[in-house]
């Protein structure tokens, strides 16, 4: 009797779960849409979640697959949520910017109470507080401020040379490695007003800290799959953005500099200057911000958008720029020519006006968009529902719906760029440019929600590529690999082990020292 009561009971749970599995993963196929065949219980993330694939690489594979070639959208399930990967560029306009309202926030969450800095971060804020943060910290990024931080960065360009010239006339080097010690040293006296000395010190506190938080090891790349795909389960998985260990390293980093600056009454013309003045309004009571952790995170963002963003473009620039030696010698000589006009040293307007720099840097994103994907939730006021504008589907969205823009699948579509597997920086020419659909080049997302550091991170790519390429040229060696090996684990794009480069100095710009 006992055993045909567990039989019973075990068939009811099979068929159960048989049922729930159906009807979960038939969502989209119930409603019209056409859908990636998913797995059961975990949808379509057995990719990612075994690491064989970054998800942005993922969402990639699915927008190619042969079945979708002229779909405007793939139904996807993110375990068992239901979510959509766009492939309409007018949708994803409306997403972006028409309809930016609905979609104003990140499926991705932190949990407030056991990472503050993630959760008061401006990647993960989400709605009134996203939008009155983002007004707070937006005068940090201005074209103003940022000029006023060149001097700042264009010194650790000065370092970056003296270090270069210190490893002798030809060398062989992992090129990641020498951009991240140029932007560690580059964020830490901008953001967090100190010396880290990561070029002459590799192995400082300062570098050993940020290359943890973007090192995507079996536990970190768990943690930040729970944080971008399972924002409900960070709680149960105890998952955070900022380790305990890095958090109390940021508090006491930017919390000493804030009361030396407090003390003092000096100015530096960096991100220290505006948290100061946010902390003297708070204690007059002029914004809501009184935690002390949200001036912390205020620095994180500076270290989440302008560290890995900035030395990563370097990497993957220097890599395509060793296997084409003429693209390389036109930028060199535009480098060399606006030396010459400057005295041998770079205004800030002279550096962003370097045309050829700026297409090489923007095919280089157009090729690996570091943050290879952008995710948005849909959130109706009122739980009111939206429909999606589609030709040949009436499909309402259901509040809480997570949607994907896959930037690197639409980078790379040959629908829109001719051989995009190529790296050409002409396709940005002034001409060129105005053919593009501007949905078709993300790599800093658009509209309300797009990088606030996006200028930061261009101008410290821009900043170490003239003062590397000054004297240097780039080649490959027997380690540079003839096609990227981008790493598999982790949710932005990197190199999977770095990229090896023969470095040779030429002296072909000496005569013209930066200083």
């Amino acid at each position: 009797m006992f055993a045909e009561i567990f039989i019973f009971f075990l068939l009811t749970i099979v068929f159960l779960l048989y049922y729930w599995c159906k009807y979960t993963y038939s969502y989209w196929l119930r409603h019209g849409i056409p859908q990636s065949k998913p797995i059961p219980f975990i949808g379509n993330m057995k990719k990612t979640i075994t690491f064989k694939r970054n998800f942005g690489l993922h969402a990639s594979d699915i927008y190619n697959e042969p079945e979708m070639a002229d779909k405007p959208v793939v139904g996807v399930y993110i375990f068992n949520q239901p979510a959509l990967i766009i492939r309409d560029l007018d949708l994803i306009k409306s997403i972006l910017i028409k309809d930016f309202n609905y979609f104003s926030n990140r499926y991705g969450n932190c949990d407030p109470h056991r990472d503050a800095l993630g959760s008061y971060n401006l990647f993960f804020a989400r709605d009134a507080f996203w939008k009155e943060m983002r007004v707070k910290i937006s005068p940090v990024f201005t074209s103003g401020k940022i000029k006023q931080m060149y001097p700042l960065i264009r010194q650790i360009g000065c370092e970056l040379e003296d270090f270069l010239a210190r490893r002798g006339d030809t060398f062989t080097a992992n090129l990641k490695d020498i951009c991240s010690l140029f932007t560690t040293d580059s964020i830490a006296t901008i953001a967090f007003g100190i010396n880290a000395n990561s070029l002459k010190n590799p192995n400082g506190e300062f570098r050993r800290h940020t290359q943890s938080f973007f090192s995507f090891n079996l536990w970190r790349s768990i943690e930040f799959s729970v944080v971008f795909f399972l924002p409900k389960l960070v709680n149960i998985f105890k998952a955070t953005m900022f380790s305990k260990e890095f958090t109390k390293f940021l508090r006491s980093a930017i919390n000493d500099t804030l009361d030396e600056r407090d003390r003092k009454g000096y100015e530096r013309n960096d991100l220290i200057d505006i948290l100061v003045k946010l902390r003297k309004e708070a204690a007059e009571g002029k914004h809501s911000f009184t935690d002390n952790d949200f001036l912390v995170a205020q620095a994180a963002v500076f270290l989440t958008a302008g560290f890995e963003t900035s030395s990563s473009t370097m990497a993957f620039s220097l890599y395509e720029l060793a296997k084409q030696p003429d693209i390389q010698e036109k930028l060199r000589k535009e480098i060399h020519e606006a030396l010459l006009e400057c005295n041998g040293n770079l205004t800030y307007e002279k550096i962003n006006s370097l045309q050829y720099l700026n297409m090489v840097l923007e095919e280089t994103l157009r090729l690996y968009p570091i943050l290879p994907f952008l995710d948005r939730q849909f959130k109706a006021p009122n739980d009111e529902k939206h429909k999606i504008k589609l030709e040949n589907y009436n499909y309402t969205l259901r509040n809480g719906i997570p949607v994907y823009i896959p930037i690197y699948a639409l980078q790379r579509d040959p629908k829109y760029w001719k051989n995009p597997e190529s790296f050409d920086p002409e396709r940005f020419s002034a001409e060129n440019k105005k053919l593009q659909h501007p949905m078709t080049y993300l790599p800093f997302g658009t509209g309300p929600h797009n990088c606030i550091g996006m200028r930061i991170g261009l101008l410290q790519s821009k900043v170490g590529l003239v003062h590397l390429l000054k004297n240097h040229h780039v080649a490959a060696c027997k380690q540079t690999p003839k096609e990227a090996k981008l790493k598999d684990m982790g949710v932005i794009l990197q190199f999977e082990s770095g990229v090896n480069l023969l470095v040779k100095r030429d002296n072909m710009y000496d005569k013209i020292p930066l200083k």
